[in-house]
């Protein structure tokens, strides 16, 4: 069996590398080909273009790389004539692969599509798109499978592939032994985001915050894991500069999650593990100005943070844009910090807002869903 599978990001290398590994073992004589990062490619993804030719994040942003991302479309569905494949697998970075997929369906090639695109929110549009072009659909959350079934997608809920995902213990003990400052302190993790862009515009703020609160009196050990490709020299000088004593680490995110008391992070899939992790936490986000004048008019919901969207309220605060400022950071982590009361208020709703996400296992139960297909296609 030949498949096509396309990821254009480092979340959807991750989550390929794992449902590839579980497809491999199932279905006997498996042949792979697409776009993916190291996670696919180290599973047997024979790469038809640069992983990092995909790799455009906002919504402003990306227009100056449309012609390359066309260029692109138009070698896959090329090769989708001259070597047609037996289904396509495509995962999250929906602007890209649902185009891929109205392409593969037009060819009457079976589509799969892994993570949803978020149509809750914004453009909910797609929904018709996917119900045209996509002939199984794997979603995160549980709320997606019934808004889908709803317009016919045949959609299935196999839990969150963060779920159960931790630190092993020997990792656990190697950071605890390296970490710097007085047990005594309060161990705070700082996450400005993953990409480049946002440590640019979240990376000042948060450790003018950190400086605001020291000089109110409030004394903890920070402590920031540095996701991979980001250029810890030029981070360290930004903090020398700020004034600011904070421990950087490479590698370290979910050992870190293992110790930390509370947290500051940048809205995503971290504030998604933080918050599995039972952390209290403040979440903060910031876009660029034009991006940001467009998300307003265009995203229905009243949260940002995923935290809040499951529970249907604001559970943990959200400071966002002009909010993510030093003195609002330090004012809203303070309230927060200085509380025992809210902080345990915190972890009692975080703790019940999760068990929504499902079981550990979700990329075992994803492959095995997508195989049952391919087998019955």
């Amino acid at each position: 069996m030949k498949l096509l599978a396309i990821a254009g990001e480092p979340s959807g290398d991750q989550h390929g590398g794992a449902l590839l590994a579980g497809l491999y073992s199932r279905i006997p004589g498996l042949q792979v080909s697409g776009i993916g990062g190291p996670r696919m490619t180290a599973q047997g993804l024979s790469p038809l273009h640069s992983f990092q030719s995909l790799q455009v994040h906002g919504l402003v942003e990306v227009l100056r790389h449309l012609p390359r991302l066309y260029r692109i479309l138009w070698d896959l569905e090329r090769r989708m004539d001259e070597d047609r494949p037996d289904a396509l697998l495509t995962i999250d970075y929906p602007g890209f692969n649902l185009k891929l997929a109205q392409a593969a369906a037009k060819r009457s090639i079976p589509v799969i599509h892994y993570s949803s695109p978020q149509v809750w929110a914004w453009r909910s549009g797609r929904i018709q798109t996917i119900a045209r072009s996509v002939s199984k659909l794997i979603v995160l959350f549980p709320f997606e499978e019934d808004l889908y079934r709803k317009s016919g997608v045949n959609a299935e809920f196999v839990g969150h592939p963060l779920v159960g995902q931790e630190a092993p213990p020997e990792k656990v003990s190697q950071l605890l032994a390296g970490l710097k400052g007085s047990p005594s302190l309060p161990l705070v993790a700082l996450m400005p985001g993953s990409r480049a862009s946002e440590l640019e515009r979240h990376l000042a703020p948060l450790l003018g915050a950190v400086k605001e609160m020291g000089q109110r009196g409030f004394q903890a050990r920070w402590v920031m894991p540095l996701a991979p490709g980001l250029n810890r020299t030029r981070v360290e000088e930004q903090i020398r500069q700020a004034g600011v004593i904070v421990q950087v680490l490479e590698g370290g995110f979910l050992p870190l999650l293992k110790l930390a008391q509370l947290a500051l992070v940048a809205s995503g899939t971290a504030a998604l593990q933080t918050a599995l992790a039972g952390i209290p936490m403040v979440v903060f986000y910031k876009l660029s100005p034009l991006t940001y004048q467009i998300a307003r008019r265009v995203v229905k919901l009243p949260h940002v943070s995923m935290v809040n969207i499951l529970a249907g309220r604001e559970i943990v605060p959200e400071r966002l844009q002009q909010a993510v400022n030093p003195l609002t950071l330090a004012d809203t982590f303070l309230a927060l910090a200085q509380s025992p009361t809210a902080q345990a208020a915190m972890k009692k709703n975080l703790a019940q807002v999760t068990t929504v996400l499902g079981k550990p296992g979700a990329y075992d139960r994803g492959a095995e869903a997508i195989a049952r297909f391919l087998n019955e296609h």
